[in-house]
């Protein structure tokens, strides 16, 4: 028998590839959506979406594998998540009871000097993860080719790419 953590691992990663397909298709309509029509407002059941515990499932699929994020013995990291967590967390975003919460630490900052450090919860990353997908897929199609900024697939790298083809092309 699987414990609930081997239940979920299975169900996200290829056991079950639902919450990789419906969700991924629900985004995918989005983005077409937003693409199609860039001027229209975009309200189709957002916010339910972002309950569906498919969606979270999805986001801790993507989170999971950053450094960090599960890292064994630091508490509140995203290795101890199970299936009634995600159906816990996806009722709480229904019912409009969710709130972000963060531990503060002081990290040291040379010899004497300290700095404080915001710790999200694991929750709080899923949460902020399902966000990030859906309005990456709502406003993704809306930037032009030449917008390299927090982009998926783009970075400074390639902002200087571009730069250095389109000078070429000057000479």
């Amino acid at each position: 028998m699987l414990s609930e953590r081997e239940e979920l691992r299975s169900y996200v990663s290829g056991g079950d590839t639902e919450a990789k397909t419906n969700v991924g298709t629900k985004l995918n309509k989005l983005a077409e959506r937003s693409s199609s029509f860039p001027n229209q407002i975009i309200d189709r059941e957002l916010y339910s979406l972002l309950c569906n515990p498919l969606t979270l499932i999805y986001a801790y699929e993507n989170i999971k594998s950053k450094p960090g994020n599960m890292t064994r013995g630091v508490k509140e990291t995203l290795d101890g998540i199970s299936r009634e967590k995600i159906d816990n967390l996806s009722s709480t975003l229904r019912s409009e009871k969710f709130k972000f919460a963060s531990r503060i630490k002081e990290k040291a900052k040379g010899s004497a000097l300290t700095r404080p450090l915001s710790i999200a919860r694991a929750m709080d990353k899923i949460v902020q993860e399902a966000m990030r997908l859906i309005l990456e897929a709502i406003y993704e199609p809306l930037f032009k080719d030449c917008s390299h900024g927090f982009r998926p697939n783009r970075s400074c790298h390639t902002a200087l790419k571009q730069v250095s083809l389109v000078f070429q092309a000057v000479q």
